[in-house]
């Protein structure tokens, strides 16, 4: 089961935790040194996480009410035991109502501030970078108005203790990164062709696979659902609510309806081993239904994880559409399409399954070339973008100033059918489709800012779109300029933008977890993903294709005009 391969930001969480262990013996509460300098690395890193917990110490005697506030601030950044150290800071009664599971604020320490409002009455001002919900889904913060969160306190044998308190936990940036850690449940898209990502953060590495296994009897985040679909049944219950290991199994009880189908139980076995391969000390999961151990055969037709595209970047040179060769040197034509794709006088475009078709930009609109077919012209509006074309074929166009006003094409060509959107902008730059084509990320200018969205396909028998979800994944945007986003992996979109002072902007994000920004390089004016986060590349101005190579970028080939998406083959 251990073949994933972890995020970059997971490597420097798990470095950070391992320096804060030194320091733990001599702190109330764990926290690492922010200042020096790290380069944003596509390295891989190691299969087995380091997990450390985070140490908090009780109230002392004497504390006054700033002390036994920013102590009880630091205990909660430790859930163990319900959160039990954080409890001794609350009176007796408050300690037995106190919310802690409704939430995680994750702000900015800098520019946290207290400010007493009265003898029994602190106000704490924080700035939010992001919220965790209750499910686990990590949300970053669009406004960064400061939240006003006020503290009652009162004497409990000459000591004082918190009597009043929000709802959740607020923990700084630095702390979040130790206590908690991403894990990836599975979900499908309808057909069972592919696994889907849904990134959800838990704390309590010894709780975890519990936390994991609730998640997905509970369902797909609420941005996703709408696209996915889940092998459990809704009305399954995990009997007892704990997952023990056990050697390495994973001992999960399900009760609930009765399982008469095969295929059913094969993909929830499915869907837990792939949900649950990067916990901690679990190699392998065993599931029981209504108290009967499962030992059906392993599923033969398994959805797959991580769709693959031809690794060889598809370019226009301005003279040839098609493969370019590992030495950068030339470019091989896709029978039946290049042609047809050089004769457009192509602007942009992007390549179906199997290089059997391409959607492209010409100046009179975006037309759809099959092989062996005419050409068509799908959608002659003017100021198009350039267009994306899914896994079922479908082409979606939209013009870049009118963002609300996008259109969908079968894969037999037709007439477009418009579809509602879940976002507002003024202007949309990028569109791209996963290639297990439940989601669709949106690149968008709104006012000064870039926005980064996300959201779910919902789709009938055929493939054809009924509909985006009604709720938009908003990712880290930026003040920067829009250039163009690009998913590099099944989880994983890059976003390039560039700065008031024109330098190139690169960020990382996989969905559902922090944005990793870094630098691109000079003149970047498009952004490309193969099989893996490390093979990104990047189109200048100049027309070269570079490629990361250490700290720095490293020109591949020359030339290039544009650089053409591509879907699983």
């Amino acid at each position: 089961m251990r073949d994933r391969v972890r995020h970059p930001r997971a490597l420097r969480a798990a470095l950070a935790a391992l320096a804060t262990a030194l320091l733990a013996l001599t702190t109330a509460c764990v926290s690492i040194p922010t200042s020096g300098s790290v380069n944003p690395g596509l390295a891989e890193a190691p299969d087995q996480p380091v997990d450390l917990d985070v140490f908090a110490r009780g109230p002392q005697p004497g504390a006054t009410q700033q002390q036994i506030l920013d102590g009880f601030i630091d205990a909660a950044a430790s859930p163990s035991g319900n959160y039990e150290i954080a409890r001794q800071f609350l009176t007796e009664e408050f300690s037995d109502v106190w919310e802690a599971d409704t939430g995680v604020t994750i702000d900015v320490l800098a520019d946290r501030s207290f400010t007493p409002v009265s003898t029994d009455v602190i106000r704490a001002q924080a700035v939010p970078a992001a919220s965790l919900a209750p499910n686990g889904q990590y949300l970053e913060s669009l406004a960064g108005a400061p939240l006003q969160l006020e503290y009652r306190f009162q004497q409990v044998d000459g000591e004082w203790r918190i009597s009043s308190a929000p709802s959740g936990v607020l923990m700084d940036e630095t702390n979040f990164q130790l206590v908690y850690r991403d894990y990836t449940l599975a979900f499908f898209d309808p057909q069972f062709r592919f696994v889907v990502p849904d990134v959800r953060f838990f704390a309590g590495r010894d709780s975890a696979q519990t936390s994991i296994v609730r998640a997905l009897l509970a369902g797909p985040a609420e941005w996703l659902a709408p696209g996915v679909v889940s092998a459990f049944p809704e009305d399954l219950t995990l009997d007892p609510g704990t997952v023990p290991v056990s050697n390495g199994v994973a001992e999960v009880s399900l009760a609930g309806a009765a399982f008469d189908n095969l295929r059913t139980v094969q993909l929830m076995q499915y869907q837990l081993e792939q949900s649950l391969q990067s916990v901690r000390n679990v190699d392998d999961v065993q599931l029981s239904l209504n108290g009967v151990v499962q030992s059906s055969p392993e599923l033969t037709d398994r959805p797959e994880r991580s769709p693959r595209v031809d690794p060889r970047p598809v370019v226009y040179d301005g003279q040839a559409f098609g493969h370019l060769a590992a030495t950068g040197a030339e470019v091989s034509p896709i029978g039946g399409i290049s042609d047809q794709v050089v004769g457009l006088a192509p602007t942009g475009a992007a390549l179906g399954p199997d290089g059997t078709a391409a959607a492209v930009r010409a100046a009179d609109g975006v037309w759809l070339v099959r092989e062996d077919a005419e050409q068509e012209l799908l959608d002659p509006r003017a100021g198009l973008i350039v267009p994306a074309l899914d896994v079922d074929g479908i082409v979606w166009s939209v013009p870049a100033d009118a963002p609300d006003q996008l259109a969908w094409f079968a894969s037999d060509g037709g007439e477009g059918n418009q579809i509602g959107v879940p976002w507002t902008a003024s202007r949309i730059v990028s569109l791209q489709v996963s290639r297990d084509g439940t989601r669709l990320v949106a690149l968008l200018a709104e006012g000064s800012r870039t926005r980064v969205v996300a959201a779910s396909i919902q789709r009938d028998e055929a493939g054809r779109p009924l509909g985006l979800g009604p709720v938009a994944l908003e990712l880290a945007g930026t003040a920067a300029a829009p250039i163009d986003v690009a998913w590099l992996d099944p989880g994983t979109v890059g976003t390039l933008t560039q700065s008031a002072g024109g330098e190139p902007r690169l960020a990382l994000q996989e969905l559902g977890a922090p944005s990793d920004p870094g630098e691109g390089p000079a003149g970047a004016v498009q952004v490309d993903g193969a099989n893996s986060i490390r093979d990104l590349r990047v189109l200048t101005s100049d027309g070269d294709i570079a490629t990361r190579a250490g700290v720095g970028w490293q020109v591949q080939s020359r030339d290039v005009v544009f650089l053409a998406t591509q879907q699983t083959d």
